[in-house]
């Protein structure tokens, strides 16, 4: 009996399954999820991944098991962009790389405009992490570091921090000031994350 591959749903990663191991038993060995590719669990459909072309803008429902596999937007075939969709923490956003991350996301962006020197920010940056890590794959949630990119700083006016912003299909949707807490955050992304 041959051992057989199974790719973790949760990360992506092709793991390695000894045959004398029950598949109920198996664990990624990168994330250390449940391995929900066995045996147990053939004929379950996969969840779906809601991602936007970087190219054309056209959103694309994708199995979690098939991103690592190439997936092709389907009006225009460019290659969807999916690297840390299912990573679980925020993106580290900057001037160089806001265009990127941000405005060619394949997912919807809450960006958290934060500084240093902020006791408020202090104290959300773990509300924010543990939020990154509830809504992977749903949408991204990226972290500016306000006093570090002068450049984004002044482009959208930030005067205060802690400064939310919601991006989608490369566009800003909306700006929430303040301190918003966990709850309303997600009633602002619903509508985004399920348009």
């Amino acid at each position: 009996m041959s051992s057989s591959i199974v790719t973790c749903r949760h990360c992506g990663a092709k793991n390695r399954i000894p045959p004398d191991k029950p598949p109920e038993d198996a664990r990624c060995g990168r994330c250390h999820q449940p391995l929900l590719g066995s045996s147990a669990q053939q004929g379950a459909e996969s969840p779906k991944i809601t991602l936007r072309c970087g190219q054309c803008r056209t959103k694309n429902r994708v199995p979690a098991d098939k991103l690592h596999e190439g997936a092709k937007c389907g009006r225009c075939g460019a290659l969807l962009p999916h690297g840390d969709v299912l990573t679980g923490r925020p993106v580290l956003v900057s001037d160089t790389n806001f265009e990127h991350l941000v405005l060619r996301s394949p997912l919807p962006v809450l960006l958290y405009s934060w500084a240093p020197w902020c006791s408020v920010c202090s104290g959300i940056n773990a509300m924010v992490d543990q939020l990154a890590d509830e809504v992977k794959g749903k949408f991204r949630i990226g972290k500016l570091n306000v006093d570090a990119n002068p450049k984004l700083a002044g482009q959208f006016n930030i005067l205060s921090v802690p400064t939310f912003f919601i991006f989608d299909g490369g566009e800003l949707k909306q700006h929430l000031p303040g301190a918003v807490p966990r709850h309303e955050l997600l009633l602002k992304m619903a509508s985004y994350i399920y348009a």
